[in-house]
């Protein structure tokens, strides 16, 4: 069962901007073999991205000796550094320098060397080849070592080098596994028929040179511009339009397969002062081919291209505008083009003799080649919105849901930041989208449901401080839910992504099963095999059932890539579904690890192949308005809410209550802005009928005028969902410790403190001071809230809990230290009660794991009288002082606790490094486990004398009788300077304090040597 609502968030989602990243690229050439010439003086060009550098020339030589070491360093996010390429180039040195003549050279891009083992090539031979003479074959080789590393990342050793004279080269070439050593020539053929939707630029300061068209609009000249493999090729450019057409293909030579992944196509427009780009798309060649044995050559199209970019029209001054040259993902949607790519290899006498752009004429496509438009409808209606950034506590807000230039708000103000006279901001209206400029649709088709029945944005609301702890605003929805719907037009290519969200299921499915399966492995005792056992049986029954499914599937309009990978599909679930089988024989009680990695390994492969890269209907996306200002969006794929018959091939959150993280645009936290909870349906119209069905069954349907509608038609969805009578529930948070957390102060500790927001509703346990493993032991009461949608679901699809956890500070706003996710366990009223067992969470902050968190979640229904009947404790006990009206956990599920001694023999301190330039001088060291603390002396004088004199030292802790339970033991080196400062030298964590006890533990307590 896949959830909607409860499935928590990745990490890499909450982030609006990939954030950049130090890398190295280290080139080290060692030396040159065979290469073609008579009296040669060559030298070496290393080129990455647009940085060069080159090796000494050797004099009258064909296997020239080098080993000159270039390293490059790059500051950005993955993905610009990933497309990058890598060229090595031979030249033959003339008299005059630097006018050397090119022998050959050989590319490849910075990804493929990253995806190796190791994340290097070592010793090998690169092919030179020269692109100005293809027929003459290789040109000689230059044997080099390759490595990219990220920052922080740990480099293995490298192996010893055997240079033995006769070393083979052929065996050892610069390519990467499956790649033959003889790569054939081939032309990869880029077809660009037409583009519509494109964004018009709205008159900046260019409006005084530039034609100005009606009021104030300028319409673009929009051209293309591909760039692969170190080559480029443009369109001709179209004037005055924004829906141009091309009927343009742009051909590249080169050898195949090529050693780089992507296609980059860009939408500029031709100025006068400079081309600004509109929209980057990159098209993953292994994403449209296989190059397995009866894999497809490259093959896309003819399809249609969605493109997004940044909010803003007007060139100048856009803070967004990287989004548009492909840095992150696109927060607006810019129109969408069509095109197509195919490939030809050439067998040897027919190829070309050198490597040329050439950019020919195209028939333009058939009228309709693609199918006709048909009618979507896409509703949505907001069930909550709250953890909103209090920054938004005073101003109205909306929400804006639009897909592709459907649903857009005409007008919204977008701030121009200016640098005027006196510094002030002046606040411009710009025009978003001319209503006029959608030319294509018919009016006959526009007639039934025009632009004009559209409701895209939600009435405007003022937010209110959340209950309890009012640091957060929250949006007051308890008695409304707004709706909004919008009509739109697109071809019907939807089968294409019934068949993605199938796979995508599978995935889900066996996602689940693992995470449960990890949860059960931390823990002694738990049936983590037979679990495992279950998740594969479940999972070969799922690509059983997909494979009987698609054999009766019929494709409209299939191109060549829907063919070769309704093919590629087939072949590779059999191969998952036989590696299933064949795990859960081999599983045994012993091997549960590593069947669970092998298990990942065909889940990675699944979500790649779910991928559909011809996805023709673009995201929806939700925006939300302050003030009529863009503040923060969520970006959802069209095909998770897709409406199908067949209930697998059902986006997975169609017509469920899901939760969407709202992001701000250039933001690199990975901090959450607000959240919602919101219902969404997007089909095509005859379908419309359904979009309401699931919705929970006490909602009164009201028009935009208040009334109730008795009868649904297809053309009249409700604006708003009122209901009267609620049903009660009460959440009690469990919370035990967190460890592991991220220090905030600069003596290596933090001062933590927790807030639990669910729903509408936050609460905060207390703060504790200067400890990395704070035990809480707390019970946080939420009493009397309401929670939407069906009772019945809310066993698997149950509202989420969020642990947003903080470091007080005594000056400033706390600090943020990371966010988890949580889904309680749900008690209806006619059911037992059991006690709930403490569970782990993890902390994230970004992308990275920062600790974790013990507690435990339970939500119970209160009934009319709001008594819980059968719930022990009723009522729950204080934690120390009764006035504060802080709880304590209830026994049963609080740990029990044991005395252990920890005993510390202290020796020296050894290799300390330098701290903030001076050398440590007069070091302590501190020993903290379970809230207690140790100290040692103050060593001295730590140069002459690095030894401890006093020994042996005690402290007395209480810890929980279950094993996991235990908190890790600390370990901090500080440094004592003038006038009582501490500085932190550094910390040491162990994770498990029972390896140092004694075996027979039963009897004895606990010591710990160190």
């Amino acid at each position: 069962f896949l959830c909607s609502r409860s499935r928590l968030c990745s990490a890499r989602d909450l982030f609006a901007t990939p954030t950049p990243q130090s890398f190295q690229v280290g080139i080290n050439i060692i030396e040159a073999q065979k290469l073609v010439g008579v009296n040669i003086n060559p030298f070496v060009v290393v080129k990455v991205g647009e940085e060069k550098r080159h090796t000494a020339t050797q004099k009258s030589t064909n296997c020239p000796f080098y080993n000159e070491y270039f390293l490059f360093e790059f500051h950005e996010p993955r993905d610009i550094l990933f497309h990058r390429l890598i060229e090595i180039s031979v030249f033959h040195s003339k008299k005059i320098p630097f006018l050397g003549t090119c022998i050959g050279t050989f590319k490849m891009d910075v990804v493929t060397v990253y995806s190796q083992p190791d994340h290097r090539f070592f010793q090998k031979w690169a092919v030179i080849s020269d692109p100005m003479d293809t027929r003459a074959g290789v040109k000689g080789f230059v044997k080099c070592n390759i490595s990219v590393t990220a920052r922080g990342e740990v480099v293995g050793s490298l192996p010893t080098s055997s240079s033995s004279q006769d070393e083979d080269i052929e065996r050892n070439l610069l390519l990467p596994k499956r790649v033959p050593a003889e790569r054939p020539w081939a032309r990869v053929c880029i077809k660009l028929y037409r583009a519509e939707g494109l964004p018009s630029m709205s008159a900046g300061i260019m409006g005084g040179f530039s034609k100005i068209i009606g009021e104030k609009k300028v319409f673009i000249d929009p051209y293309v511009q591909v760039s692969f493999c170190g080559q480029q090729g443009e369109t001709s450019v179209e004037t005055n339009t924004t829906d141009p057409e091309w009927n343009e293909q742009i051909s590249f030579i080169e050898m195949f397969p090529p050693l780089a992944r992507k296609i980059k196509v860009q939408v500029l427009d031709d100025a006068n002062v400079g081309d600004v780009a509109i929209a980057t798309h990159y098209i993953d060649l292994q994403q449209i081919s296989d190059s397995g044995r009866n894999g497809f050559n490259p093959t896309f199209g003819p399809a249609w291209v969605n493109l997004y970019g940044s909010p803003q029209n007007s060139a100048l001054r856009d803070i967004h505008k990287d989004l548009n040259e492909g840095m992150g993902e696109g927060i607006f949607y810019r129109g969408r083009i069509l095109m197509a790519i195919t490939v030809e290899i050439f067998s040897s006498p027919s190829q070309p003799g050198e490597v040329t752009v050439e950019v020919e004429e195209l028939h333009p496509l058939p009228e309709n080649a693609l199918g006709r438009k048909e009618e979507f409808l896409l509703f949505a209606a907001f069930f909550e919105a709250t953890m909103m950034d209090s920054s938004l506590s005073s101003k109205p807000v909306s929400f804006e849901v639009s897909i592709g230039n459907y649903g857009k708000a005409e007008e919204v103000v977008t701030k121009v930041w200016r640098k005027m006279e006196k510094g002030e901001v002046k606040e411009e209206k710009q025009p978003l989208l001319d209503p006029g400029s959608d030319g294509e649709l018919d009016v006959e088709v526009l007639a039934p449901a025009s632009a004009a029945l559209n409701k895209s944005v939600t009435n405007s609301q003022r937010p209110e401080p959340m209950e309890y702890d009012r640091s957060y605003s929250c949006l007051p929805m308890m008695h409304e839910k707004p709706c909004v719907y919008v009509w739109s037009y697109w071809e019907d290519h939807t089968w294409r992504l019934c068949i993605s969200n199938w796979i995508v299921k599978l995935a889900e499915r066996l996602e689940q099963g693992l995470d449960d399966v990890e949860k059960l492995m931390r823990r002694p005792k738990a049936k983590a095999e037979e679990r495992l056992r279950e998740v594969l049986e479940e999972f070969v029954a799922g690509c059983r059932q997909y494979l009987l499914s698609t054999e009766r599937k019929t494709m409209a309009h299939p191109n060549n890539l829907d063919r070769c990978r309704m093919k590629y599909l087939m072949r590779n679930i059999i191969l998952y579904a036989k590696q299933g089988l064949r795990m859960r024989r081999r599983l045994t009680r012993a091997n549960v690890t590593e069947k669970v990695k092998e298990t990942r390994r065909v889940l990675t492969k699944l979500r790649f192949m779910a991928k559909e890269p011809q996805c023709t209907l673009p995201d929806v996306l939700i925006w939300m308005l302050s003030n009529n200002r863009r503040v923060a969006y969520a970006r959802v794929p069209a095909q998770n809410i897709l409406y199908s018959v067949v209930e697998e091939e059902k986006g997975k959150d169609c017509a469920k209550i899901q939760t969407v993280f709202m992001k701000v645009p250039r933001l690199h936290t990975g901090e959450i802005f607000a959240k919602l909870e919101v219902y969404m349906w997007l089909g095509v119209t005859k379908y419309a009928k359904n979009c309401l069905a699931e919705l929970p069954e006490e909602f009164k349907y009201l028009s935009e005028s208040g009334q109730e509608i008795a009868q649904l038609s297809a053309y009249s969805p409700p604006s708003r969902l009122s209901r009267d009578d609620f049903s009660y529930f009460q959440l009690r948070a469990h919370l035990y410790q967190a460890r592991g957390i991220l220090p905030a102060d600069d003596n290596g500790l933090s001062d933590p403190f927790a807030r639990v927001v669910f729903s509408t509703h936050c609460q905060t346990t207390r703060m504790l001071e200067e400890t990395l493993s704070p035990m809480w032991n707390e019970l946080l009461l939420f009493d009397q809230l309401i929670v939407d949608g069906k009772k019945e679901e809310l066993k698997t699809e149950t509202p989420i809990i969020i642990i947003n956890l903080f470091s007080h500070n005594k000056f400033g706003s706390p600090e943020f230290l990371g966010h988890a996710f949580a889904v309680p366990q749900v008690k209806l009223v006619d059911e037992p009660y059991t006690k709930p067992a403490l569970q782990f969470f993890d902390f994230y902050k970004g992308t990275k794991a920062v600790g974790e968190l013990i507690a435990t979640f339970e939500l119970m229904e209160l009934d009319y009288s709001g008594y819980l009947e059968d719930v022990e404790p009723k009522e729950p006990d204080y934690l120390g002082d009764p006035h504060a009206g802080r709880f304590i956990i209830p026994e049963g599920i609080r740990p029990v606790l044991k005395e252990f001694r920890i005993e510390i023999l202290f020796w020296g301190l050894r290799d300390l490094k330098r701290v903030n330039l001076f050398e440590v001088d007069q070091p302590q060291v501190i020993i903290e486990c379970a809230g207690k603390k140790v100290e040692s002396e103050v060593i001295v004088a730590y140069k002459e004398n690095p030894n401890f004199t006093e020994l042996v030292k005690y402290m007395d802790v209480d810890l929980p009788e279950q094993v996991y339970l235990h908190p890790p033991l600390s370990i901090f080196v500080v440094e004592k300077w003038a006038f009582g400062r501490t500085v932190l030298v550094g910390t040491h964590v162990v994770s498990d304090v029972m390896k140092f006890s004694p075996r027979e533990l039963e009897e004895d307590p606990e010591d710990v040597p160190k």
